[in-house]
């Protein structure tokens, strides 16, 4: 015969279950940072993808956002000592096609585009597929991930795969004469490369640590690093 048993349900406590990807600080709605302006280097890729990075500005002397503040960005980027060295290192079928701004000092500000022709890789390999890339991390004067970024490169060529399916030193050279071309950009439109900290909500982890509530506020960086020569993946750019 078999056994059955009997369960007080008062003794039984419910399973919550978490979501690892949700933001449980994040605020909806537009992101408003005094004192900045987003900076987006836009690639697109061979296959026509387009792929770009949003990084911040702190304002100096820049004032308003414009097409002739992007376009002085992007000349300035293009005409770096530091801008062909990397582009050696970029598949000829992706282009660096534009700088796009957008002042956030305000909330639901235009996005200026620069007016410039694009720039093509000139490595002589063949493009590596769409989701690798290289990651300079951003450090600034603070500790902790929430004074850390990183940059995603895009478009690497079959030149830059070193031994054991890692970088090259060639490639990982080029990332930092990325960085500085980017510096170069920032200076020619008034502003210095600096962290974005969107303004977060307090919140309870998982564990019960409370983090507490954040302002909005952009923090100057003080380093790019490629901490490895490893390949990372940006998975949403080899989407179909």
């Amino acid at each position: 015969m078999s056994r059955s048993r009997v369960l007080n349900l008062d003794n039984i406590q419910q399973f919550t279950a978490i979501n690892v990807l949700s933001d449980p600080g994040h605020i909806g709605g537009p992101v408003v940072i005094p004192n900045a302006v987003k900076v987006m280097p836009v690639f697109t890729l061979g296959d026509g993808k387009v792929v770009r990075n949003v990084l911040g500005g702190i304002v100096g002397s820049f004032t308003t956002a414009s097409a002739t503040v992007a376009e002085a960005i992007r000349a300035a980027i293009v005409g770096s000592a530091s801008f062909a060295p990397f582009m050696a290192q970029i598949a000829p079928t992706v282009n660096f096609t534009r700088i796009d701004i957008q002042d956030i000092r305000q909330a639901s500000l235009p996005v200026f585009s620069s007016t410039g022709a694009a720039s093509p890789g000139t490595s002589t390999g063949t493009e590596l597929p769409d989701e690798v890339a290289l990651v300079l991390t951003l450090r600034t004067g603070g500790i902790g991930a929430q004074n850390r970024g990183r940059l995603y490169s895009m478009g690497w060529a079959t030149t830059a795969l070193g031994a054991g399916n890692t970088a090259n030193t060639a490639a990982t050279t080029a990332l930092t004469s990325w960085s500085a071309a980017l510096s170069a950009g920032f200076a020619a439109g008034g502003l210095q490369w600096g962290l974005m900290k969107p303004a977060r909500a307090q919140y309870t982890g998982a564990t019960g640590t409370v983090h507490p509530a954040r302002t909005a506020s952009i923090i100057p960086l003080t380093q790019g690093v490629i901490r490895d020569n490893h390949w990372d993946s940006q998975r949403r750019r080899g989407l179909k």
